[in-house]
């Protein structure tokens, strides 16, 4: 890959993410909505560096939960420079390059103005290394996360052999003070939702509660359009409620779905679609069926259309979800954005959202027996279901990717030197 000229006196920004990319016969390619805010950066920042782990083909042909696109179709391409960093969850991998890698983020320290780091665990945490050399370096950076790390790797290993759930208890402590330790030196905390900002802001002198979105100020439900659908409501047969996300343990889908029938025995009729994959989806698929479910529960799996996606949140009356984990699931700001209230396991990112604005209904966590009250309740209270579709039009209107990456730049800029 052609490494950009770039100074470090320059408008340069260096990421070091998560998220992986796939090098196929010399093709670089990037998740589709990764794509996105790439431009959006690009936006604020004359070039960008973006260190990425690459995934092996053979985890990519096992999950097909991901777009790729190739990054050469990027208008921005020729100011960003993609770095390629070892998949290396494994400890013993991870030692093995941790010497070489440390230093390929070194060189890219050392060329740019401003660092953004989104740590994320131990092993193969390349983003917490660079922070290390960072500070070897003497130079500011900011960090970011959307999910409490050591919370999310123990509820992750939830429902796995026993090895994993005694490595994710023995990490997990060492992990919180790893990144305590980062927060604490870092010059800027970007959090993304309020669990996030809750758990790293007491260590970080200079916090934000930020959002990541990646809808655009276009998807926007208008005035009018969720004006008419608060109206429908109110006489629609049944109440329609989805859910957009990976069916996973942390999602809790079981639970989603066990709520769905306890609203259904109580008299609530109900449409209901998961739109998306994961390990969980089959054991989903059969106790909607022994519950009774079928016919009244679609579960397509993951759905790769975009349009398809938001149109999916716009029809629905209600997002619903299960979530177990301090995170920040985008799909919640996505619901909002489509005039769709979300209802839910009260978290504080989820309750921080609409704070304020309403269009949203929470219940106590892995209360799903209350969750079907819920819907009983709006399913019969059609007034009220309207005016939370109304307060979640109106909310939603303040968040696209335009305006949160903009503000997420000024911060950047304002406070790293």
């Amino acid at each position: 890959m052609t490494q950009l000229d770039i100074q470090p006196d320059d408008d340069s920004m260096l990421l070091v993410l998560p998220v992986p990319v796939r090098i196929c016969d010399g093709v670089v390619l990037f998740e589709a909505q990764a794509c996105n805010g790439v431009e959006r950066w690009a936006d604020n920042f004359a070039s960008l560096v973006i260190a990425v782990p690459v995934i092996p083909e053979s985890l990519v042909q096992a999950d097909g939960s991901s777009a790729w696109v190739d990054v050469s179709a990027l208008p921005c391409r020729d100011r960003v420079e993609f770095v390629p960093l070892p998949w290396a969850y494994r400890w013993a991998t991870f030692l093995k390059t941790y010497s070489r890698t440390r230093r390929t983020l070194g060189d890219c320290i050392a060329r740019c103005r401003y660092l953004q780091f989104a740590f994320y665990g131990l092993a193969g945490d390349w983003a917490s290394v660079a922070a290390r050399e960072a500070m070897w370096q003497g130079r500011s950076y900011a960090v970011h996360t959307d999910n409490v790390a050591h919370e999310f790797s123990v509820r992750s290993a939830a429902g796995h052999g026993r090895l994993r759930r005694l490595r994710a208890r023995i990490e997990a402590p060492v992990m919180q003070r790893y990144h305590r330790g980062i927060v604490r030196r870092c010059t800027l905390g970007l959090w993304h939702g309020y669990d996030c900002y809750q758990a790293y802001s007491p260590y970080c002198a200079n916090s934000h509660n930020i959002h990541d979105v990646h809808t655009k100020p276009e998807d926007a439900i208008s005035e009018a359009e969720y004006a008419d659908k608060a109206l429908h409501a109110l006489h629609d047969p049944a109440l329609r409620v989805c859910y957009v996300g990976r069916v996973t343990g942390i999602k809790a889908p079981l639970d989603w779905v066990r709520a769905l029938a306890h609203a259904r025995d109580r008299g609530a009729a109900l449409r209901a679609k998961w739109l998306g994959d994961g390990p969980l989806l089959e054991e989903m698929r059969a106790l909607a069926r022994e519950l009774g479910l079928g016919e009244s529960l679609d579960t397509p799996g993951f759905v790769s259309d975009r349009a398809a996606v938001l149109a999916a949140l716009r029809d629905a009356h209600l997002l619903l979800f299960t979530h177990l984990t301090p995170e920040s699931p985008r799909c919640l700001l996505e619901a909002l954005i489509s005039g769709t209230p979300i209802a839910g396991y009260g978290n504080a990112f989820a309750t921080d959202l609409v704070q304020g604005h309403g269009g949203g209904v929470f219940v106590s966590t892995g209360d799903w027996r209350a969750l079907g009250d819920a819907l009983v309740q709006l399913a019969a209270d059609r007034a009220r279901l309207s005016n939370l579709i109304a307060e979640a039009g109106a909310n939603g209107r303040r968040f696209n990717d335009a305006t949160v990456f903009r503000e997420r730049s000024e911060l950047i800029k304002r406070y790293l030197p």
